[in-house]
């Protein structure tokens, strides 16, 4: 359980990393079209401008009722990645304490 809970919280951690620089992306993009395209949907960001991991979109609607990831994907970029850098800092905080309160097993 505890290397479980280790790779949640080293994963969600590092990749809130990741999900920070999506999102600088996404305020650079609005910024440089005088924010024109402010609403810019998570769907139309990942299709437009990061294809490279469009094919998450096809995760989601297999892991996710039809409707919450159609919902998901239509939310604004600038919206959606906060939250989720938020969220993902959460859990990670949350996995990497819990972890380490058990102790390590020795094998």
């Amino acid at each position: 359980m505890r290397r479980f809970l280790l790779f949640i919280g080293y994963s969600s951690v590092i990749g809130s990393f990741g999900d920070a620089g999506l999102g600088l992306y996404a305020l650079w993009l609005v910024a440089s079209t005088d924010f024109v395209s402010m609403a810019i949907s998570l769907d139309e960001f990942l299709k437009n401008y990061v294809t490279y991991i469009y094919w998450v979109k096809s995760i989601a609607f297999i892991v996710m009722p039809k409707g919450v990831a159609t919902w998901l994907f239509s939310i604004p970029a600038l919206i959606y990645f906060p939250i989720r850098i938020l969220m993902s800092m959460v859990i990670g905080w949350w996995a990497l304490n819990k972890a380490t309160k058990l102790r390590p097993s020795i094998k």
